[in-house]
């Protein structure tokens, strides 16, 4: 969620105003050179300035019209009443009021840095330049408005360019149904992306006391049915948002203020759907949570890593963007992101795509064009992020543009933004197509349904998800109420699939995800059998080239598996079986599928599994499961399986 400490520390700021109000002009910004002025009109003065700290801007505005008839020269006032002006976005008169407080003081410190940053805001690069210049002419120290000047000059410099250069997307509003003239923002999706998470704030971002929750809405064919509130126990009267789904669905870590058992005033919180109800939350504890603000999680498809953002110490200034691994004993010391990524400036928001590589995220650090920007980086293999690289405009604008997500296809866009033509009010959230060289991998998934096979009934399971090539295994379950699971599958990757609950059989599949066309996902109903004497599975990731019996390195998951398997249930022995085509003789094809189904029993036999327990036997072309007309039946008659002895 945006709620962050800037607006934490202003809400102390206001219940302090009235204690120094009188004493020190309530902290305005007072001018050099200024008369003095009536008691009466400092009265009004200060009147305005305790409104304003209130929100009240528009008796504010009363109270400042009125210090000024009572003193035209009262340049405070002036500066005053043109910063309220700032606040209702009320621009044009701002920049009036500012212009009247040039003119009785060209060199009026504030008054030009603020006309810079409105005309930047207004998208008047030549006349924010011009303020932003005579600014720096004026102000010669290396104060915080001075480097925050020359930051915005840079920006100015890569908007010009961006605007020459725009991309070629077009931002399309989700419509009526996701958004309203509150605040809409921090789309979130599980990878099958029939849902849509998001957060909605009441009122606008100056708020000091928003009101955030997550809502939700379901596909509706190519649209979006009417977004729902979330509701308990996620949802309190407390402010909620900020969040990320795991890719099976079965997780939503979200972030939550002020909350009871908080660790600080915003903290990351875990909540588990069971049996189609969402649990009480979980508070991540520390090292995650601190006394400080985290916030915006980011889970890893793998479910091993989460990205978040905090102010903690030990970052480079501002919020900056933090990873968790999760290890043997649960969430490690997060690490920072480094200064390719964070800046002594606020970087928020970040997205780590279901590919596990690309990130998307949000800075004012960074060069850019606006308020915050959106930028894209990759992980490299060594665990170091390639320099952010800006994602340009129309995408980014002189606004708020914010936390995008990008769906399993790798080119499906959803961000919210505060600055666009079609906007509903406040922040929207819009979609688009991302050009080829934004987009992230493109991703699919299995989903599947997990029945016992004589009763036919749902069952939870374990699902274990490895490469075969190596890497980490990713690891879920089906829901117990009605066996369904999900889990990733990236195009490039070879994947052994395992699904195995205790007193059953396991069962596997293959993926061969970089010979897959599309990112259509694949659908699975699995019948898993009890132990029982006579039963059979086929060992469906044991990989031999052609012709031969040496067992490939690609193969070293399936025989971990059944090794962990037998280990498990030491009272069973097995006869491991080999099958062929009809291919070749039936001599040859006794003989290899023979010396197929020993090289696993030796390979079983050198990994402490008791020979006694084991037989090999190799069937042929006897046996076939399919016809051995075609490749598809020949490829499945080509198998090695064991049975229960």
């Amino acid at each position: 969620m945006y709620w962050n400490m800037k607006e934490i520390k202003g809400n102390i700021a206001v219940l302090l105003l009235s204690l120094v109000l009188f004493a020190a002009c309530g902290g305005t910004r007072q001018a050099s050179g200024q008369n003095a002025v009536s008691k009466k009109a400092q009265t009004l003065f200060n009147k305005g300035l305790q409104q304003q700290g209130y929100g009240e801007y528009n008796e504010a505005i009363s109270l400042f019209k009125q210090a000024i008839k009572k003193a035209p020269g009262f340049l405070d006032a002036y500066d005053a009443l043109a910063s309220t002006y700032q606040k209702k976005n009320e621009l044009n008169s701002a920049v009036h009021t500012y212009r009247k407080l040039l003119n009785m003081k060209p060199d009026h410190y504030y008054a030009l840095y603020e006309l810079g940053k409105i005309y930047f805001s207004m998208e008047e690069l030549d006349s924010s330049e011009y303020f932003y210049k005579s600014f720096l002419r004026v102000n010669r120290t290396q104060d915080e408005n001075s480097i925050e000047a020359q930051s915005k000059l840079v920006n100015i410099s890569f908007t010009r360019e961006a605007m020459a250069n725009p991309v070629d997307i077009t931002p399309v509003n989700v419509g009526s149904s996701i958004n309203s003239k509150e605040q809409e923002y921090s789309p979130a999706f599980a990878i099958d992306e029939q849902t849509m998470y998001i957060t909605k704030r009441l009122g606008d971002l100056s708020d000091r006391r928003p009101n955030e929750d997550i809502f939700y809405a379901t596909k509706n064919g190519d649209n979006w049915n009417n977004i729902k509130n979330l509701g308990p126990p996620i949802n309190t009267v407390e402010n909620e948002g900020a969040f990320s789904i795991s890719a099976d669905g079965h997780y939503i870590f979200f972030t939550s203020c002020s909350r009871s058992g908080g660790q600080g005033q915003c903290d990351i919180w875990l909540t588990i759907d069971k049996n189609g109800r969402w649990s009480e939350p979980m508070n991540l504890q520390k090292p995650v949570n601190t006394k400080y603000w985290e916030s915006q999680p980011s889970i890893a498809s793998n479910g091993k890593v989460l990205y978040f953002t905090s102010d903690r110490p030990g970052g480079f200034g501002g919020t900056d963007i933090w990873m968790a691994k999760f290890g043997e004993s649960g969430w490690e010391e997060p690490e920072n992101l480094g200064a390719d990524i964070n800046t002594s400036k606020d970087e928020q928001f970040p997205f780590i795509h279901s590919d596990n590589t690309t990130m998307y995220f949000s800075s004012e650090g960074h060069p850019g064009m606006g308020k915050s920007d959106l930028f894209i980086t990759h992980l490299r293999p060594d665990g170091t992020w390639e320099t952010p690289k800006n994602l340009g405009y129309p995408i980014n604008t002189t606004g708020y543009d914010w936390n995008m997500v990008v769906t399993r296809d790798g080119s499906t866009a959803y961000y919210s933004s505060d600055n666009m033509p079609d906007g509903k009010g406040g922040l929207d959230i819009y979609t688009f197509q991302l050009p080829e060289d934004l987009q992230a991998q493109r991703v699919s998934y299995v989903s599947g349904i997990v029945r016992d096979a004589q009763t036919k009934k749902p069952l939870n399971s374990n699902i274990l998800l490895t490469p075969i090539l190596g890497g980490e295994t990713m690891s879920t379950y089906s829901d117990r109420s009605d066996g369904k699971f999900l889990v990733p599958l990236k195009a490039d990757i070879q994947y052994a699939l395992t699904i195995d609950k205790k007193g059953y059989l396991y069962h596997s599949e293959f993926f061969d995800m970089p010979n897959v066309p599309s990112d259509q996902p694949f659908q699975l109903e699995i019948f898993l059998q009890k132990v029982e004497v006579g039963k059979t599975v086929i060992l469906n990731n044991l990989f031999f080239d052609t012709d031969m019996y040496d067992l490939k390195k690609e193969s070293t998951a399936e025989l971990n598996k059944l090794e962990t398997f037998l280990k498990d249930n030491p009272e069973i022995r097995i006869e491991i079986g080999g099958h062929t085509d009809n291919v070749g003789s039936s001599p040859h094809n006794q003989t290899l599928s023979e010396s197929r189904a020993k090289a696993v029993l030796d390979y079983l036999v050198s990994n402490g599994i008791d020979i006694t327990r084991l037989v090999h036997k190799g069937y042929g072309d006897a046996n076939p499961i399919a016809t051995n007309a075609t490749d598809k039946g020949r490829a499945k008659n080509r198998r090695t399986e064991f049975k229960v002895l």
